[in-house]
């Protein structure tokens, strides 16, 4: 049997409460279980679909490397904690999944996303985001290119914002936090395409400035689809800070974001009655 198996099985049996009380919940002969775990014997079908029921993976996660399925693993019981906290709103967020298993299918793939971006004003940021499914959930990947004039070291490189997305009433819905740095999140709600095909797609985003001032900000934003599949590196090539007359930018882009007003709103504080 392969080494991989074994480490993770071993690995599982340790968030068990004992290994005999493991088999037993199982079904499976404490010996047996043991031939399993240092290797000498193979599980059968039927009892790997046991082992994977009782621990809460699946079969294909087994043969992962042991460093990414130990991260897996760790992450389960804490998600069941969650599921328990959330009490009846945990039935409600499984059914907006649920619900947007088929009308965000058309959405997903590459577009290029642009907004007025609050750390350099008056200019557009172009990212790239990617909309995928992954057994009937659909997660999202915003990824941007700072360049050199927007770091105090002058160094070029990558932020990367990962998240979820579903589509209610008829709007979708993308929750994305920084994938290094979990200081904040970010909601994007985007009106859907009018066409089958999602060619542009229009709408808000909320977030707060990456620089150290953290301020809450609000941004018109504007997608264009690049395709189910795109060149990714040419792609990200294209992102960065644009003036809104730049040659290198879509002349439609600077329109689309002027339509409703401002494309970038600073948000103030309120000061409350004492």
């Amino acid at each position: 049997m392969p080494d991989t198996l074994v480490r993770n099985l071993k690995l599982m049996c340790s968030y068990a409460p004992s290994i005999s009380e493991a088999c037993r919940a199982m079904g499976i002969n404490r010996q047996q279980f043991t031939k399993y775990l240092n290797g000498s014997a193979r599980p059968s079908a039927r009892n790997l679909r046991r082992i994977c029921d009782y621990f809460g993976v699946e079969e294909e996660e087994l043969a992962l490397p042991p460093g990414r399925f130990s991260e897996i693993v760790s992450l389960r019981p804490r998600a069941r904690h969650l599921i328990r906290a959330l009490g009846p709103a945990a039935s409600h967020i499984d059914r907006m999944f649920t619900t947007s298993v088929d009308s965000l299918r058309p959405y997903c793939g590459y577009y290029h996303y642009y907004y007025y971006t609050p750390s350099r004003p008056g200019m557009i940021r172009r990212s790239l985001l990617r909309i995928s499914a992954y057994k009937g959930v659909y997660y999202t990947c915003l990824c941007e290119r700072i360049q050199p004039t927007e770091t105090p070291l002058g160094r070029s490189h990558f932020v990367r914002y990962v998240g979820v997305a579903v589509m209610l009433g008829g709007r979708i819905f993308i929750v994305d936090h920084n994938a290094r740095a979990l200081r904040s999140l970010s909601q994007t709600i985007l009106f859907p395409a009018a066409t089958e095909e999602p060619q542009f797609l229009t709408g808000m985003t909320l977030g707060v400035q990456g620089r150290s001032a953290r301020a809450p900000f609000a941004a018109q934003v504007f997608l264009e689809y690049l395709g189910a599949r795109t060149s990714t590196h040419r792609a990200m090539r294209a992102t960065g800070v644009f003036d809104p007359d730049s040659p290198d930018l879509p002349r439609h882009v600077a329109r689309m974001l002027a339509v409703g007003g401002a494309g970038m709103h600073m948000m103030t504080a309120i000061e409350l009655p004492a």
